[in-house]
Formats: C-alpha cells, structure tokens, sequence
C-alpha cells in the first residue's frame, strides 16, 4: 500500500552491474589512499562489506572537499 522512496544514491546504486559496483568501489577508494596500486584498492573493493560502497559514495558526494 504505501510505497518508501528510494534514495537517489540507492537508485543510482541499484541500477549498477556487480562490475560497475566494484570499479567505482575501487575508483573510491583509490582516490582516498594514493599510495595503495590499483591492484592493492580493487582487493579492497572485494573484500568489502555491502554497505561500504554506499557509504563511500554518500561521502563523495556530500563532501565539502
């Protein structure tokens, strides 16, 4: 009956491929923490838990930086 509304952010991320998910994840992550590889962020990426994207996400965009 009553109908919650998904959060931009949640939207935008349901709409990812699990692919698209771990590329931003590690993107993120890598932007970050400079001195890991690329290589070193995407184990990150895999390695973490399902609400870690979210929240890097949430603070990539609202951050003051």
């Amino acid at each position: 009956m009553f109908r919650s509304k998904q959060s931009p952010i949640d939207s935008f991320l349901s709409s990812l491929d699990y692919w698209q998910e771990l590329n931003l994840l590690t993107v993120l992550i890598k932007s970050q923490h400079p001195e890991l590889s690329l290589s070193e962020a995407k184990r990150e990426a895999v390695l973490a838990d399902d609400d870690e994207l979210r929240s890097e996400v949430d603070e990539a965009l609202n951050s003051p930086i």
